[in-house]
């Protein structure tokens, strides 16, 4: 079971393998700690997949949703870590902030994602 997590052509070892690059890319242009959420029905179909980019506040987390650059760097890593190829135009990315969830769902993120 170990090695089936951490063989490259697992899809959930891509998922993770891809959220990490994502936190990485996102703090080289975020002062923020950067957070990244991810859930989906994977399993049942790899385009049921989203990621967030979790950041504290709202002035931080609008400066990303207008960064186009940093939007296609996040997508291109669907392809280079080989996320399956008709799944990528279906993986939704988008952005969060602590400020929103405190402000409209009492800062519980489980219900903010519901």
């Amino acid at each position: 079971m170990f090695n089936l997590l951490n063989s490259k052509d697992n899809l959930k070892r891509k998922i993770l393998d891809i959220k990490n690059e994502m936190r990485m890319i996102v703090s080289e242009v975020s002062a923020e700690n950067v957070r990244v959420d991810w859930f989906g029905a994977y399993n049942i179909a790899p385009k049921y997949l989203a990621f967030w980019i979790c950041v504290q506040t709202d002035l931080v987390k609008e400066e990303l949703i207008a960064n186009k650059d940093l939007h296609l760097k996040l997508y291109s890593l669907l392809e280079e870590y080989d996320y399956p190829s008709e799944a990528r135009r279906f993986v939704f990315i988008g952005f969060e902030s602590q400020q929103t969830v405190d402000r409209e769902s009492n800062g519980n993120w489980y219900q903010h994602y519901k």
